[in-house]
């Protein structure tokens, strides 16, 4: 890999493979909804639409025509903390795609016609994730367990803060957020490193570094029950507790642990909630990392009558884990987290992404042989000591959304002493 810093504090960083026929370019930006307030919250996830409508040069159906035209493949998300803009096409076109991409980036139209109708294409979207338990469960535990940070802000806003945005507002964010300093720049897969590197240039060295780096506060963990009673067919729960940031000394032990207690379908809690009892459609467990701190969560979807067995269940398995990891689960889940990982980054799209994220959060990229070498070292001890001090059920919060059961029977369950 190679790195560029220009002279106004934009990062870029080049992945040659010669052995392909594509090229993926992608721009990270550090705006994402811990960058907002409850007025403005949804104007990141706004923008990432609201370029695509047109440039100062382009309109929006000359973009999707120009893209089309190139046989290219060009989308954007946007996170808590990045939004990430990307187009794929065959090398022999890549210059092309970059410079619609870049155009759509750095000189969006930004029209008060196109906010408006975009405006409704968002509040279908958010309506849409009210109608799907696991994204309204989601999102309550969130506000809930990281009140008191932006973070606890929801991706695409409210309704109300999306229909009270207008092009002054996306101007001054833009303005305040797209800048040299937040913003990372990557190109991977067979491409002519002169002419891509003239086009990154042409776009985003005229830009001024305004002196705004990324930066970012502690995330508090709050321990609360938060219960949303709606007409859902399902249920869904979900048992979080306080977690670690992006960064830290133990999150390959606890990534393991997540694979031996409900990562995939050999993990404990599928094998013994859904598998074995049938009680749960899904269950998973996960870490939620962040700059400054996170959560972990345990979370399932299954039919309303079955809460207190699944919840039952789930929190023994949870009370006997630390001290009932065996060498056999923690090889097992060490082949599985180093084939996980190390096969998404042989996936060019899944390995720019990987070193965009790090260079644009962490100022730096792990390489593979690092990665295996740290999760090979952790002992059988080094787990159990995570999962001890993480998987406290006393610590824990929970959510629940659908047709949930009354506050005091979840709270018998979670609290049960240990027999």
């Amino acid at each position: 890999m190679k790195l560029i810093t220009l002279e106004n504090g934009l990062t870029l960083f080049l992945e040659k493979r010669s052995e392909l026929r594509s090229a993926t370019v992608g721009v990270w930006v550090a705006s994402g909804s811990r960058e907002e307030n409850e007025s403005n919250n949804g104007i990141s996830h706004f923008i990432e639409h609201i370029v695509f409508k047109g440039s100062k040069k382009r309109t929006a159906f000359e973009i999707a025509q120009g893209m089309d035209c190139l046989g290219a493949a060009v989308n954007a998300y946007t996170t808590k903390e990045f939004t990430f803009f990307y187009t794929r096409a065959l090398d022999y076109h890549i210059e092309k795609a970059a410079d619609i991409l870049f155009d759509m980036v750095c000189n969006p139209r930004l029209d008060e016609s196109d906010i408006e109708t975009e405006k409704g294409v968002i509040l279908e979207e958010i309506a849409m994730c009210e109608d799907d338990p696991a994204d309204v469960c989601y999102e309550k535990n969130e506000s809930a367990v990281l009140e008191g940070s932006s973070l606890s802000l929801e991706i695409l806003g409210t309704p109300e803060s999306v229909k009270g945005l207008n092009r002054e507002a996306f101007a001054a964010h833009m303005k305040k957020f797209y800048v040299p300093e937040r913003t990372v720049i990557g190109i991977g897969g067979s491409f002519d490193e002169e002419k891509m590197l003239e086009k990154v240039r042409e776009y985003f060295a005229p830009l001024k570094n305004t002196g705004n780096p990324l930066s970012f506060e502690k995330v508090p963990f709050k321990k609360c029950m938060t219960l949303e009673k709606r007409p859902f067919e399902q249920a869904h729960l979900m048992l979080s507790f306080p977690g670690i940031p992006i960064e830290h000394e133990e999150l390959f032990p606890l990534q393991l642990c997540m694979f031996i207690l409900g990562t995939g379908n050999s993990s404990r809690l599928n094998q013994r909630i859904r598998e074995q009892l049938g009680l749960v459609y899904s269950v998973d467990s996960f870490l939620a990392r962040y700059l400054g701190g996170g959560y972990i969560a345990v979370s399932m979807s299954l039919s309303p009558g079955g809460q207190k067995r699944a919840l039952e269940e789930t929190c023994r398995i949870l009370r006997s884990f630390p001290e009932s990891i065996t060498e056999k689960e923690l090889s097992v889940a060490k082949e599985k987290l180093i084939s996980s990982l190390i096969m998404s980054r042989e996936q060019p799209h899944s390995k720019l992404s990987s070193i965009g994220q790090g260079l644009l959060l962490l100022s730096k990229f792990v390489d593979d042989d690092e990665i295996i070498e740290r999760i090979k070292a952790v002992t059988p001890e080094k787990l159990r000591s995570a999962a001890k001090r993480y998987l406290d059920l006393e610590k824990a919060s929970f959510t629940a959304v659908g047709s949930v059961l009354k506050k005091e029977e979840y709270e018998q369950i979670i609290n049960q002493r240990k027999m």
